[in-house]
């Protein structure tokens, strides 16, 4: 019902309608002016007048191989520009992408530096359980993935860090996975990877920056576009794999053991396609977060004297005792997924796609305490070398697991034309329906919770997010008065996120309904965009490609709800909207055959979320208290990108070195600042949403790969990155520190400055491949002050090099087995949390 209550609002908007009425009907103009469709795509024929110089020859990332073609020496050249047709132009190997199968960039010929992954590429060099893994190696990328069926794993990219979740895009077949919900690595932020099976993805393209206008300004960091399989003929296939990782840190020395199954079966017939996709996973991690607790400065001989603990330090040096693990998960997770496809004509495509994916979590503690007769202890008071320690705080145990169940709905609805004439457009619409999702824990000690004792429901059931695009794409085919050739994409865009965050107090924490409102925090915000983008072939092997996009944005029904004292208090939040332009611009030059060169600049305003936006802090104590919202004004982030890159594409190779900066205004970030009480006029400190003044970026990033390196069979692909990354103005927060310590002239958090990545894969025959991985980081910083110098402790995050293993064997044309490790050399890493430390996996897969 969600899913046709926001079908019903779209198209209620009379300008949608009326585009898609247009859209419709030039379909039959659109195909009259192309020639009928060929199997071969390279048999397209170009303008009689003057073959146009975007639509020259480019090694271009790896394409079906269902569709080689024999180059000319006049396609061997490389373009100034990706055409959005790709017939004549050539791939490493002289293959070409069939109109159909094109790529959003190269469809609408997005100017953005963009890095590939194919089918091929991930079953030969990632060791695959879950979709974000695919994507570990590809330049300036990082995923916090902390275990196998992690629900919260953010992406990094070259100027962004893994806590600033909204400043990238992910989407599958049009379906944003993105959760701009919130801005973190938290459940409202985090992208909902775990709705996608590994098995079914086709290809994952990465697009880097904010240089296309055809994306909303969340595309700061970048795009990720997952493409999955649709069938060509019956298909079916099983697969089963298994993993399991050994760990041993602090007290915690065990193995946690993973399976995944996973099967589909599709078939094409006449012109309806359709397949099914299912998995089924069941994964254990390591300990998630430890249960740390501060040296006291006092003595006392006060609590039960206990042993067990370990001595360290936080990440800003403070002595602590670590008593024990927590959150160490097991996950059970299902993936239903449903496509359909109908040409209704030979340039004419309806598909429609419906997902379920649900997950029920446990989670357990783990306590090092011993008493004096050796029992376990986690609760109470306990003395730690003469030092008193409390385990159990009001509502707030040291020991607390917890229980998580979610259901998730995704629906994606593709309506299009590929004619490859003149005209072509594309209706997609996409809908994320949180249907349940909420998280069960205790407020009591861990004797009392197992007895099914109090506890708290965190919900965000019935939040979630719609999108909707009206694009198209006008190749008049004609020199316009001798200036050159153009190929004009427009698009209409619409999106709401709503936010519904209650948290629900209960008399048993594992099955009971809620007794009261503890907090609640719900609204939403929604965004109107509207672009235009022209690639401009004005001289032979020149290419100018800009546009630009209108942003309207609104946030309104903000309210939040807070605990103070003993009662509850509201805050109304006040509705907000603004009204940006954002320009796009790239210059692409190719000199000489084989080398292309490129300048482009972007500038993108990336939206306050929800979760960002109605917030509350609460000032005062005792009667006075109040809850606020500590920053009522919060602005969007002004991001200005540039790049400058040369790309040289040697035979079955390709090389490229980018220069990039960026300055974003504005950034929005957790810190220190001042409230004021308006019932009594004191200010005070508090943390909360704010924005930093200016944080710039500059850095460099090469990229290679090249096939039979040295020797026929030897594949060898690299990338490094050197990001240099600055807070250069925080003057409002740095005045309101409570140290001496200011964040301006300081790093920006989550964003290191060095990063590489090597695979190596030897082909020793056509059924036996073997390949060793390295990823590389230097050592990042959490805090905006850079005070957490010790990176290794719970909350830290410090360098790491790790080194993976994969070998695949084909017995068959239909069966192929894999083995491998990560983390062969067992590196103790962490991102906040511990990372994984060496896995070794086993996969048997069928084709048919």
């Amino acid at each position: 019902m969600r899913w046709i209550r926001h079908v019903t609002a779209i198209k209620q908007k009379p300008v949608l309608l009326t585009l898609a009425g247009l859209f419709c009907a030039s379909s039959v103009w659109a195909a009259g002016e192309a020639k009928p469709p060929v199997k071969d795509a390279a048999k397209s024929v170009a303008p009689a007048e003057k073959k146009p110089t975007a639509a020259a020859s480019s090694p271009l990332p790896e394409t079906p191989k269902d569709t080689d073609v024999t180059p000319t020496p006049d396609e061997k050249k490389t373009p100034t520009g990706e055409s959005a047709i790709k017939l004549p132009e050539m791939t490493i190997g002289g293959k070409v992408t069939p109109i159909a199968k094109q790529t959003d960039k190269e469809r609408y010929r997005l100017p953005q530096t963009t890095e590939s992954i194919t089918r091929e590429k991930m079953d030969a060099t990632v060791n695959m359980m879950q979709t974000e893994d695919a994507i570990k190696y590809l330049p300036s990328v990082q995923v916090r993935n902390r275990y196998i069926g992690d629900t919260n794993a953010p992406v990094g990219t070259r100027t962004s860090g893994t806590s600033a979740s909204a400043r990238s895009l992910i989407y599958a077949d049009g379906i944003l996975l993105s959760s701009l919900l919130g801005n973190n690595n938290t459940n409202t932020g985090s992208p909902r990877w775990n709705t996608v099976s590994p098995g079914e993805i086709e290809r994952i393209d990465i697009m880097y920056g904010p240089f296309s206008a055809a994306y909303p300004g969340n595309s700061i960091g970048g795009v990720i576009n997952i493409t999955t399989r649709m069938p060509e003929k019956f298909e079916a296939g099983a697969d089963v794999q298994q993993s399991f990782q050994t760990f041993n840190l602090y007290g915690t020395k065990d193995t946690y053991h993973n399976q995944r199954y996973s099967g589909y079966i599709g078939h094409k017939y006449k012109d309806l396609s359709m397949r099914f996709d299912y998995s089924h996973l069941d994964a254990h991690s390591q300990p998630i977060t430890f249960a740390v607790a501060n040296v006291p400065s006092t003595s006392s001989s006060a609590g039960t004297p206990v042993t067990g603990a370990f001595s360290a330090a936080t990440p800003t040096n403070i002595p602590t005792q670590v008593l024990g693990a927590g959150n160490i998960n097991h996950t059970v997770q299902d993936n239903f997924k449903w496509k359909l496809a109908y040409d209704f004509t030979p340039t004419i495509r309806l598909a429609y796609t419906l997902g379920m994916w649900q997950n029920n979590a446990s989670a357990k503690t783990q306590s090092y305490l011993r008493d004096a007769a050796g029992n376990i202890v986690d609760s109470g008071n306990v003395n730690i070398d003469g030092r008193q320690y409390n385990l159990s705080a009001a509502n707030a145990p040291t020991f607390a697991g917890n229980k998580v169940d979610q259901t998730t709905w995704s629906h994606g609805l593709n309506l299009r034309s590929n004619t490859g004439g003149k005209f072509d457009w594309e209706l997609v619409g996409s809908l994320i329906d949180l249907g349940k999702d909420t998280v069960r824990a205790p407020t009591v000690t861990p004797l009392l919770a197992a007895a099914n004792g109090a506890g708290r429901t965190n919900s965000l059931s019935g939040s979630g997010w719609y999108t909707f695009d009206a694009r198209g794409i006008w190749r008049p085919r004609v020199d316009f008065l001798g200036l050159g050739y153009h190929e004009v994409s427009f698009g209409v865009h619409h999106s709401q996120y709503t936010l519904k965050n209650p948290v629900y107090t209960t008399s048993n924490w594992q099955t009971g309904g809620g007794t009261g409102i503890f907090s609640n925090s719900i609204g939403k915000t929604r965004t109107e965009g509207y672009w235009v983008q022209d690639a401009w072939d004005f001289l032979p092997n020149w290419n100018f490609t800009f546009g630009g996009r209108f942003e309207n944005w609104h946030a309104y029904d903000g309210v939040n709800t807070t605990t103070v004292g003993s009662g509850l208090q509201t805050v109304n939040q006040a509705n907000k909207s603004a009204f940006n332009f954002s320009p796009k611009g790239k210059l692409t030059w190719s000199p000489i055959d084989r080398v292309k060169i490129g300048a482009a600049i972007g500038q993108a305003y990336r939206y306050p979320t929800a979760a960002e936006l109605f917030q509350t802090s609460i000032v005062g104590s005792g009667a006075t208290a109040i809850a606020v919202n500590g920053n009522p004004n919060l602005r969007p982030e002004d991001a200005l990108a540039s790049e400058l890159s040369a790309e040289y594409f040697p035979d079955k190779g390709r090389l490229r070195l980018s220069l990039f900066q960026e300055r974003v205004k504005n950034a929005i970030f957790s810190q220190v600042g001042l409230v004021t009480n308006p019932d009594t006029g004191v200010s005070q400190q508090s943390t909360f949403i704010s924005n930093v003044g200016e944080i710039d970026t500059y850095g460099i990033e090469f990229s290679g790969e090249k096939a039979d390196f040295l020797i026929r069979g030897l594949d060898v692909l690299g990338n490094a990155t050197w990001a240099d990354s600055k807070i250069e103005q925080n003057v409002v927060a740095d005045a309101a520190s409570p140290t001496d310590v200011n964040t301006t002239g300081k790093r920006q958090p989550r964003v290191p400055q060095w990063r590489s990545n090597v695979v190596v894969s030897y082909r020793a025959t056509e059924k036996f491949t073997v390949t060793t991985m390295l990823r590389y980081s230097s050592g990042q910083f959490g805090r905006l002050d850079n005070t957490d110098t010790n990176g290794f402790s719970y909350t830290g995050l410090t360098s790491y090099t790790v080194v993976d293993l994969r070998a695949n064997y084909r017995l068959s044309k239909q069966v192929m087995i894999s083995a491998g490790i990560d983390n062969v050399n067992n590196e103790k890493y962490w991102v906040f949390h511990p990372m994984p430390q060496r896995t070794y996996f086993s996969q048997i897969r069928f084709n048919y």
